[in-house]
């Protein structure tokens, strides 16, 4: 019946503990019949006050001095105990109408996204359950906000709200500062600043100082990149604001350079080309993939690292859905044995991630049509040159070997017998190698 306090110490230029305990403590305070009230006690100033009474608390006792005593928690239950049992206006106020006023609240914030954002019956539930969305004449301005500084659409602003609700118990002030301190690092312009927000709208909430800056200060000594270089790897996968650096980036960078034999040029090569293998798993993902692949194609450690190299997106293929069946389909389609499996591999690994259906048994289809060739001589022409495989036959070598007939008066049997002989005449430039001619 007196209400719940709770004390929390506050750091000088560090985001307090205060706001999200404060936001744990109202929403387990609401589910009772009759919510009590809410009181944050300690040494916050107004800025951590306010954001306090925004995360849920109905008032703050400014009292400082809590994290100087020699038990800083014996101190802080003293002081609820104290103010509890004093007879304050707050201990003693009524708890209906708290109750009414949190009720009241959360139906006008339900029906703002209702109408604001075209919200679901549902997703509004599952978006209180995560975090309640506090009071209408606060969630509004926030919203106003975040579409006009991200210049997001309706649909854009409903998915950032849906992913982190707990943006709207943000201080517009913090999450501004957020965005001008990641333009200023990272040099982005708007359509970056939006690009990394949408897909990590929790940085809003992050500390500059205790979180992103020395993240990404790391990260840049780590790799060795210059500024155009982490602005890459950033906008590659922005979600890294989030990762641990001592549990997650450093030791996975780690074991990269280690299983591959990478140097230091090379890891970054590695990572600046696919910045999402930072969120890929090494139990799970990297390391199963690598030993398959090592082992399905005998590839020594300079062979794997070569096609990781050239293909850095594998990492995060599947054995069983991707590279299996293709490796599996090529060397059937064509009679390979493993050997001449491995050769065409290694000199073309993107053919890993080429679809069958859809690339491969089309391409090699067309050009045993159009050349009349027999099995023997499709499996000549790609192992001799794999890189057919990366061609288009509508814009690249249909053209050019149409050209060929055309300007030499080569027969088509002719013609099938000089490209067996050299099949290279397909790559060349039919701009700058043929016509110039």
């Amino acid at each position: 019946q007196l209400g719940t306090m709770f004390a929390t110490q506050t750091h000088p230029g560090k985001i307090p503990e205060g706001p999200g305990l404060a936001t744990e403590c109202r929403r387990a305070l609401d589910e009772r019949e009759a919510p009590p009230l809410l009181i944050g006690v300690g040494g916050v100033d107004a800025t951590n006050a306010a954001k306090l009474i925004e995360a849920g608390c109905d008032g703050v006792a400014v009292i400082r001095g809590i994290s100087d005593a020699r038990d800083p928690e014996a101190a802080a239950r003293a002081i609820c105990r104290a103010l509890a049992g004093a007879g304050t206006r707050i201990s003693k106020a009524a708890q209906n109408t708290r109750a009414e006023t949190t009720a009241q609240n959360a139906a006008d914030v339900r029906e703002l996204m209702r109408t604001r954002l075209s919200m679901t019956e549902a997703e509004l539930d599952r978006m209180v359950r995560r975090r309640p969305l506090g009071a209408r004449a606060t969630a509004e301005p926030k919203l106003d906000w975040l579409q006009t500084r991200l210049e997001l659409s309706d649909a854009g602003l409903k998915k950032m709200v849906l992913m982190q609700p707990q943006l709207l118990t943000q201080s517009v002030e913090k999450m501004e500062s957020n965005c001008d301190w990641l333009q200023r690092r990272l040099d982005l312009d708007d359509s970056g600043l939006k690009k990394v927000v949408l897909e990590n709208p929790s940085l809003l909430a992050f500390s500059v100082e205790d979180n992103m800056a020395p993240k990404l200060n790391w990260l840049q000594d780590r790799l060795n990149l210059d500024a155009a270089q982490l602005k890459k790897v950033v906008l590659g996968r922005p979600s890294l604001l989030g990762y641990s650096v001592e549990d997650n980036m450093a030791p996975k960078l780690d074991w990269l350079q280690t299983r591959l034999e990478l140097d230091a040029a090379q890891l970054k090569k590695l990572v600046v080309a696919q910045p999402t293998l930072l969120g890929y798993s090494v139990d799970a993902n990297m390391a199963p993939t690598l030993d398959w692949l090592q082992t399905r194609l005998d590839l020594d450690d300079a062979g794997l690292r070569k096609v990781v190299l050239v293909k850095p997106q594998l990492l995060n293929y599947s054995v069983e859905d991707n590279m299996a069946p293709t490796l599996e389909w090529l060397q059937t389609r064509l009679d390979l044995d493993d050997e001449q499996l491995r050769k065409a591999v290694l000199r073309l690994p993107p053919l890993l991630g080429y679809s069958v259906e859809d690339n491969m048994a089309p391409k090699l289809e067309w050009l045993q049509t159009r050349l009349e060739l027999d099995e023997a001589q499709l499996r000549k022409m790609v192992l001799t040159l794999p890189a057919l495989l990366s061609y288009s036959a509508e814009t690249n070598m249909a053209p050019k070997l149409a050209y060929l007939e055309r300007e030499t008066g080569l027969s088509r049997s002719e013609l099938r017998d000089r490209v067996l002989i050299f099949p290279q005449i397909i790559s060349y430039s039919l701009e700058k190698r043929y016509r110039p001619r």
